[in-house]
């Protein structure tokens, strides 16, 4: 709806900004959870089993044995009369509370004083059995004592009439005999086989309405605080005229025996309470399916726009699971908490928060659906929960505030309905987020909603060009998921609805809304409570014993006064108390307890069943998951993570030298070792916040400089260092100790690759020094051995290690490190059993691109690249054969990097992806080019089978995929992260063009010492971090924060630049290193190869792979 000036009347919920932290804490959250489906489809397994296996054992029919009662399809309430005060009552109850000591109302000594007391109020009782044959008694001048054939034949038994009158009695149980009391020797088993014994008329003498304070185990009563007589007699009956005689009798005589409470035997006050039990009519199931019928087509419209035939099902199947596992908990809640809902009918407690349970549902699987679909799983549903999650949140906390609003302010049982809603909505949250997040992931994962988005972005391109929108109709309208305010609208409005409904159907009125007035009204009312419970610590309370009595003791006292009505209207005066002279009242452990005994029950004999039950049920989960995901690698969630608040974030590392910084190394666990012309080499831990700490040891000489390269270790345990002075010094980071030194002839000549090996059986990795004429080193520092192999016979261009997983085609992948020379030969060296081996490549070489200039290892692919001027060959490193051949444009070398999704396995059993990319610099523009290729069909795989061999639908050949084409103008250093971000530094072109004609540092290279605060244009300002995704998108912030007063040295170009963990790219600058991380700042700890798994790069040094066993410092 618009309003005159075009505006919408309806506000849309906000969007969050990238850098909030609730979509922060969202957004890292669903990634997540995506990323481990099973695990967090678990964590909602176990909740909703714990909850929902009681279940049983919780409720019955009935308040027995200490469970709560089933809802049926009645509206049923005990509650305060809220009409006029002057209306004449159908009934008046009366009672008599008797007292022993705390929950000791079951000894025998206080049973035959509560049947004294019995027999004072009405007469002889035992054996008591009112029916008498054509009795036919006038009332008028009847003795002010009445006759036992007087009383018995006023009974209800022989006929309703305005003196009738019956009563119920824990004594009953007994025949009210004091001698069949004091032959009992197992009292609480003789009142639980008489639960379900009846009275003459017909009124079951349940615990619930004979005791007070009732203490269940193991579904038995064994303790009562109080027994309690009831009379319930018409208005002009004798024999209530009788019982409010005899009650001041018996106070008068002051008895030694008991205490009586009032002392005058005087009710202190009476109240008018409504009894109702009314079946649902026929107006109420209409109105009922008719909600329930538009609640299931608005959830069924909305899920109608997921397109994928194979999955809507599935989806819609997990929807009404969601839905039920929150009802189903909600009553398992209610139930340990002694929140009786048997007062409305069961069909109405789902209904009330159907619409908000399906807004949240339909919004998330909408913002999955608009989601790149180029995108992994992981960063689709983090994606989309970052953006909808705070919606579900507010939507559930504004309904749950309405519902606590009802529940705090409206009468019973209205005000059960808020609380069974307010705890539903945060169960529905949870589920949500849990249960249906990861359930959705998986239907993601398996792709079958991936051809939505087509349709999808076809339809809003179609909508844009057009120009102008079209018409909904009015079912669009009402059923469609675009009226988000509609919808958070329909919610509270079918909540309040279903509220008019339970306060119309429980008062008297015609027009729901003075119902709903009346409930609200009642409650600013002085409640009904009594004072007698001050000093005699009563485990029950009148009122509240009053209000626990169940559906079926209403039906049947109906049944007596009021024969095919609804509902009473009873004056029920304060109850009596009794409590026996000498008796303990002082509370104990073995009063009420505060959650339902079944619970209690439960816990104690079958929470072996449940944990054993919980284990199977995870178990079945797990596999299940396992096996609809069969064909997933582990891995497959590792190539990219969704930002966690700022795309590019800059930490400075600064203070830690005064020269320029000219290496500089990093691990995958944040662990940093640089080294500069102060002649320092500092150790920084950016995990550890901006710590740092120069590597030196006072007990040593020891002198590594000039230093000509490092490495540090996949553990970060140790720092190598290549000193000119032909030695291998080995220095222990966590100890800050050097540790093992070793000879090695460097002639002060930089080596073309030095790493960490790998060896499973040492505490210190060996390590690898590849020199440019082609020989390679093997250091063991602890054994103090080398091993050298010959790789290639021609000066070395481009060395490169290559570190595969096991895989079920080779358990155990043997290292390599795969190598190009001058004359374009390429050479392979594996570290067999029998040692280092080097093979030469027969690579078929194009007639116009002959010369490999570099090679670029892609370990999870089992293949590599081998570069040349304008091609690059995607070669097996098994059969050596060219997979398939990408043209580019003239590269510069050694930029050439790649990014690539996770390995899949499509169903013909090659190697499978979902994207591939490749990025480098133009040798002519020096512009960085991105090229990605998608499959043709948006659920296809990029299949490396040889194209003459069967595939499956799904597999697309490389010749048949898209190629895009992006281009990065102006690049400067750029790196290649995991994330599908292409991350660089560069000078901003504005600057550059301001300084064309001005000698700003007197020539490249040169450095101007000395901090100069007021100049106009700082140098360090002339920096700017940039990023690209593989769509095109980019984005840039200043290198250089202005506010840092920092004292930076004025450069001419970057220092060296290195990738530590999974999001960061560490770069100098002068003598300061920054730390540019894409979104959130985290060390590979969950996967440390993760150059191996995602992307190609240039390291002089290996990560270690998970596969070898973990080594400890020495």
């Amino acid at each position: 709806m618009l309003a005159p000036g075009g505006r919408s009347m309806t506000t849309e919920p906000p969007i969050l900004d990238l850098k909030h932290p609730l979509r922060q804490f969202f957004t890292r959250y669903g990634y997540r959870a995506a990323r481990h489906p099973v695990i967090t489809l678990v964590i909602s397994v176990i909740v909703a089993a714990a909850l929902i296996i009681p279940l049983p054992y919780l409720y019955t029919n009935g308040l027995r044995n200490g469970t709560s009662d089933i809802p049926h399809h009645v509206w049923a309430s005990a509650q305060p009369y809220r009409g006029h005060s002057d209306i004449r009552p159908d009934v008046v109850m009366r009672s008599f509370w008797v007292h022993g000591s705390y929950m000791k109302a079951l000894e025998s000594d206080v049973l035959q004083s509560a049947l004294d007391i019995q027999n004072e109020l009405l007469g002889p009782t035992i054996d008591f059995n009112p029916k008498r044959l054509g009795a036919s008694l006038k009332v008028d001048n009847l003795p002010n004592d009445l006759t036992v054939d007087i009383r018995d034949s006023l009974h209800a038994i022989n006929g309703l009439s305005n003196s009738s009158w019956f009563f119920h009695s824990p004594l009953q149980y007994w025949s009210c005999s004091k001698e069949n009391i004091a032959a009992d020797t197992d009292i609480i088993t003789t009142v639980n086989q008489h639960s379900h014994q009846a009275t003459s008329v017909n009124v079951t003498l349940r615990h619930s309405i004979v005791f007070s304070g009732k203490r269940f185990e193991d579904r038995r009563l064994v303790a009562a605080d109080a027994l309690v007589i009831t009379l319930v007699h018409m208005l002009d009956s004798p024999v209530g005229r009788q019982w409010e005689k005899r009650a001041v009798d018996l106070a008068s005589r002051n008895s030694k025996r008991w205490k009586l409470i009032p002392p005058d035997g005087r009710p202190l006050e009476s109240t008018l309470y409504e009894f109702r039990y009314q079946p649902l009519s026929t107006l109420d199931n209409i109105l009922l399916a008719i909600a329930y019928t538009v609640c299931a087509a608005v959830l069924l419209r909305g899920m109608s726009n997921l397109r994928a035939l194979k999955s809507r099902v599935g989806l819609i199947f997990a929807v009404f699971a969601q839905i039920m596992l929150s009802v189903l908990s909600t009553f398992a809640v209610c139930g340990i908490f002694k929140i009786h809902l048997s007062h409305l009918p069961r069909a109405v407690y789902p209904i009330a928060s159907l619409v908000i349970r399906s807004q949240n549902i339909c919004s998330l699987i909408n913002a999955v659906i608009v989601t790149a679909s180029n995108r992994t799983t992981a960063w689709r549903m983090g994606e989309a929960i970052g953006q909808t999650g705070h919606i579900a949140l507010a939507n559930s906390a504004q309904n749950i505030i309405f519902a606590l609003i009802v529940w705090l302010t409206a009468s019973q049982p209205a005000s059960t309905l808020g609380i069974f809603c307010a705890i539903a909505l945060g169960f529905d949250f949870f589920f949500l987020m849990t249960f249906f997040a990861a359930v959705l992931s998986i239907d993601v994962r398996r792709t079958e909603l991936s051809d939505t988005l087509n349709r999808v972005s076809t339809r809003c391109n179609g909508c844009q060009k057009s120009g102008a929108a079209s018409r909904k109709s009015w079912a669009e309208y009402i059923f469609g998921w675009g009226a988000t305010a509609s919808l958070r609208i329909a919610g509270p409005t079918v909540f309040f609805g279903v509220v008019l409904m339970a306060c119309w159907h429980l008062t008297d009125t015609k027009n729901p809304f003075q119902g709903f007035f009346e409930a609200l009204s009642a409650t600013t009312r002085p409640s009904p409570s009594s004072v007698l419970t001050v000093d005699i610590n009563q485990a029950r309370t009148p009122t509240a014993w009053l209000r626990m009595q169940d559906d079926e003791t209403i039906l049947e006292v109906i049944n007596v006064v009021k024969p095919g009505a609804h509902s009473y209207i009873a004056r029920v005066y304060e109850p009596i108390i009794l409590v026996l002279e000498g008796s303990d009242r002082t509370p104990n452990n073995s009063g009420v307890r505060p959650f339902l005994p079944a619970a209690y029950d439960f816990v104690q004999h079958h929470l072996a069943s449940l944990i054993v039950a919980i284990i199977v049920l995870v178990v079945a989960v797990s596999l299940l998951m396992k096996y609809l995901l069969w064909n997933e690698p582990a891995e497959v969630e590792l190539d990219e993570r969704p930002p966690d608040g700022d795309l590019l974030t800059i930490k400075t590392l600064s203070k830690g030298h005064v020269l320029d910084v000219v290496l500089l190394t990093a691990s995958n666990d944040g662990v940093i070792a640089t080294v500069s012309l102060d002649r320092w080499v500092r150790i920084w831990d950016i995990q550890k916040g901006i710590y740092s700490y120069i590597v030196q040891d006072s007990a040593s000489d020891i002198d590594p400089f000039p230093v000509l390269a490092m490495a540090i270790d996949s553990d970060s345990n140790w720092l190598a260092l290549l000193s000119a002075r032909d030695k291998l010094i080995m220095w222990n980071i966590p100890e800050r100790r050097w540790g093992p030194t070793m000879l090695v002839e460097m002639k002060g000549r930089t080596p073309a690759a030095f790493f960490f090996g790998e060896d499973k059986t040492g505490f210190i990795n060996p390590l690898v020094l590849v020199r440019h004429n082609g020989m390679m080193t093997e250091f063991h520092p602890e054994a103090n051995e080398t091993k050298q192999l010959q790789i290639c016979r021609s000066p070395l261009v481009s060395v490169r290690p290559h570190i595969e997983k096991p895989t079920p085609e080779c358990a155990n992948p043997p290292p390599r490190i795969i190598t190009s020379s001058r004359r374009g030969c390429v050479h392979v060296a594996s570290d067999l059993e029998i040692g280092w081996h080097s093979e030469g490549l027969e690579i078929p070489d194009p007639d116009d691109d002959l010369e490999i200039k570099s090679i670029l290892p892609l370990p999870l692919l089992s293949s590599f690249l081998a570069v040349r001027d304008h091609t690059v060959d995607l070669i097996d490193i098994f059969t050596n054969k060219v997979t398939h051949s990408f043209p580019t444009q003239p590269m510069k070398v050694d930029s050439l990097r790649c990014v690539h999704s996770a390995r899949r396995r499509p169903q013909c059993g090659s190697v499978g992806l979902t994207y591939f990319a490749i990025a480098y610099t133009c040798a002519e523009t020096s512009s960085c080019i991105i090229q990605s290729y998608l499959p043709e069909k948006e659920s296809g795989i990029i299949c490396f089978r040889d194209p003459w061999r069967a595939g499956s639908k799904t597999c697309c050949l490389w010749t048949e995929t898209t190629m895009r084409k992006f281009v990065i103008e102006n690049p400067g250093r750029w790196e290649a992260l995991q994330a599908k971000q292409i991350v660089g530094v560069r000078k901003r072109e504005k600057i550059q063009k301001a300084n064309g004609n001005t000698n700003l540092s007197s020539g490249p290279g040169l450095r101007r010492r000395g901090h100069n605060s007021h100049r106009e244009d700082r140098e360090e300002d002339a920096w700017e971090v940039w990023s690209a995704d593989l769509d095109g998108k980019s984005s840039s912030v200043p290198l250089c924060d202005p506010t840092e007063n920092e004292n930076y040295l004025l450069v001419g170009g970057l220092g060296p630049m290195e990738k530590a963990g999974r999001n960061n790219i560490i770069v100098a600058l002068g003598n300061i290193v920054k730390v540019i991380t894409v979104g959130k700042d985290k060390s590979d700890d969950v996967e440390e190869t993760y150059d191996a798994l995602f992307t190609g790069v240039a390291p002089i040094r290996k990560k270690k792979m998970s596969i070898f066993t973990k080594k400890k410092a020495t």
